[in-house]
């Protein structure tokens, strides 16, 4: 497969702007770790639910006829996309990590709570440190692949870490190309988020982002560049909600 032309670049792991939205990172979500989920429910009104659904489904059709499914969850929050799998998945053994220590301690608490006796491990992970290879069948990334500022390095690492003929699932908000739906949701999400933050007791600073990296999302046919010159093959993407979500999945080759 020849490769194509991509506009994202990576700044470098070692970089200032790697680094600083690494910190970042830490700082904002270990600030809403606890509440992260209530906020998610609020500010979302639910439409993300529907969209991690999308997601499992991708899941479930692809392992339909295995007998036994190795996960990984990758930037995995309090374990969103775990825990939907988990609920429609009796064969499956996971893996999950996060950069931000305290929303590990949330997902680990949750397991415990509400499924002691899988076989789900939880840790505190880098996605752009390389993570194994030809470890899973399936890896799964849900609103975390605009947080990476080494997108092509991190896709780097989930083909690595695939097995042949496995499947990755990268779901995410992004900004709807049509008008007018496009300039009324980027009004909502510079101006009104923020007040709707405030209201709820997010950190101040949580909506102010939430904006920025949206604006900052590679569009599906980058998205898709990223994933080909990385090796995938069979790639598939589309917008979820007019746009302001994405559903991304692609196949590392057999052979």
């Amino acid at each position: 497969m020849s490769s194509v032309n991509v506009s994202v670049k990576d700044p470098g792991f070692e970089s200032e702007e790697a680094q600083a939205r690494k910190r970042y990172m830490l700082q904002l979500f270990g600030f809403q770790a606890k509440h992260y989920d209530l906020h998610d429910d609020i500010i979302g009104m639910g439409i993300h639910r529907r969209w991690g659904k999308e997601m499992v489904l991708e899941i479930l059709t692809y392992t339909r006829n295995m007998p036994q499914v190795k996960m990984l969850d990758l930037a995995c929050g309090t374990g969103f996309v775990t825990f939907n799998t988990l609920r429609y998945m009796n064969n499956v053994d996971i893996d999950a990590f996060d950069i931000t220590p305290e929303m590990v301690e949330v997902a680990k608490g949750r397991l415990k709570k509400n499924y002691p006796d899988r076989n789900v491990k939880f840790w505190v992970g880098d996605a752009e440190v390389p993570y194994g290879d030809a470890k899973y069948d399936v890896i799964g990334t849900c609103f975390a692949f605009r947080n990476f500022a080494n997108k092509n390095l991190a896709a780097s690492n989930i083909f690595k870490a695939l097995k042949p003929g496995g499947l990755l699932v990268l779901q995410d908000m992004t900004k709807p190309e049509k008008q007018p739906f496009r300039g009324i949701y980027l009004f909502a999400l510079k101006n009104l988020m923020p007040i709707m933050a405030r209201i709820i007791g997010t950190e101040r600073k949580s909506a102010r982002y939430l904006a920025n990296s949206v604006l900052a999302m590679p569009s599906n046919a980058e998205i898709m560049s990223i994933l080909q010159n990385q090796g995938f093959i069979n790639i598939k993407s589309r917008y979820q909600s007019g746009g302001m979500g994405t559903l991304t999945v692609a196949y590392k080759p057999e052979n």
